[in-house]
């Protein structure tokens, strides 16, 4: 079975940032390293219009409120408790005003106006182990949306010059980018993760645009030596998110 990350993996009830808290008793998946890590490394700037897709406790769409002072915030979620938990975080958020959850599938989400920036956290680890928790399974594994439907909902809703991101496992990077191509998107920015230094790379962070031709490289190391030696790269990334940096 896979492993999980133990880095920020946070059982509590709540995970509290610098200017927000997550409550998370309700949903499925607890804040974690892959979800922070890919709201801190995303670009916001220049969005008037921002989605995250499978928004889960929210902490996606509230770090896009932080970084983006004024873009307007569309958060989906497909599980009733989630959407539920997420509506109330983002409530209690200082950008209520800007974001708004819904309760729905994304791929029947249809928009009047494109989105500048699409994120998602895929809940895609394909041919491991189904998880015995069905809200988990959901959220963990490909058994409801797969990488084709993400892609075809991402190619329907993304501006012409939008950029989206997400954070796959790295050995299922290829089959996302082989869906991404069926909507002309392509790599724009990429960032390998090692959670040590010492370990290979496990998850990549991607930026997809149409009409990208050459990828900036990147990679961030989580912890040097062993568990909360951050890295400086991994601080700078989050010292505005969280209270420790």
């Amino acid at each position: 079975m896979r492993r999980v990350p133990r880095v920020l993996i946070m059982p509590n009830d709540h995970f509290r940032f610098k200017q927000f808290t997550i409550r998370q008793d309700r949903c499925a998946l607890k804040v974690g390293t892959d979800g922070v890590l890919l709201g801190a490394w995303t670009d916001w700037s220049g969005a008037g219009r921002i989605l995250d897709i499978g928004t889960g406790t929210g902490l996606l769409a509230l770090i896009a409120a932080q970084r983006n002072a004024t873009a307007h915030v569309d958060a989906v979620e497909i599980d009733d408790d989630a959407a539920a938990q997420a509506t109330e975080n983002a409530a209690a958020s200082p950008w209520a005003d800007r974001v708004r959850v819904h309760r729905m599938d994304a791929r029947r989400l249809r928009a009047s106006e494109p989105y500048d920036v699409i994120v998602c956290n895929p809940p895609f680890y394909g041919g491991e182990m189904d998880s015995p928790d069905a809200r988990k399974g959901l959220a963990k594994h490909s058994g409801e949306l797969t990488f084709a439907e993400l892609m075809d909902a991402v190619g329907r809703l993304l501006a012409e010059d939008g950029r989206f991101n997400a954070i796959v496992p790295l050995d299922r990077e290829a089959d996302l980018l082989r869906e991404a191509a069926h909507v002309e998107l392509r790599t724009s920015r990429r960032c390998t993760v090692r959670y040590l230094a010492s370990k290979p790379p496990k998850r990549v962070m991607l930026e997809l645009r149409r009409g990208a031709s050459e990828a900036i490289e990147e990679e961030v190391v989580v912890e040097e030596r062993g568990p909360f030696d951050y890295s400086a790269k991994y601080r700078a990334l989050l010292s505005d998110l969280m209270l420790k940096f």
